[in-house]
């Protein structure tokens, strides 16, 4: 039965409590300022780099308000912990930028 909640949800297999599995990230895009939120996952995310002994990852960001795009390169070592992290257009910002945009978004003043 167990089985059956981490694949459908509810289980702890479909949460990112620890931060182990996933990380996510605050990108706003250069173009018009808007904060996309983005999420990286450790082990579906992660492509083999062009020696074959580490990782990569390229995300393309679009963001809701006028369609500017980004893009984040991340890089990992074999035990996939993090080595470094760019941005192409854009800029990482804090989660609570991105709650302020979300709550003016929402409710405008």
């Amino acid at each position: 039965m167990g089985f059956l909640k981490r694949l459908f949800g509810g289980g702890p297999a479909s949460r990112d409590t620890d931060g182990q599995k996933a990380i996510i990230l605050y990108v706003k895009v250069r173009k018009c300022s808007a904060i996309a939120r983005v999420r990286v996952d450790r082990y579906n995310d992660l492509s083999l780099d062009d020696g074959g002994e580490n990782y990569v990852v390229r995300k393309q960001i679009v963001d809701n308000v006028c369609y500017g795009t980004a893009e984040l390169i991340m890089r990992f070592d074999a035990a996939h912990r993090e080595v470094s992290r760019t941005v192409e257009n854009g800029e990482i910002v804090t989660c609570a930028e991105w709650e302020e945009q979300e709550r003016l978004r929402i409710a405008p003043h």
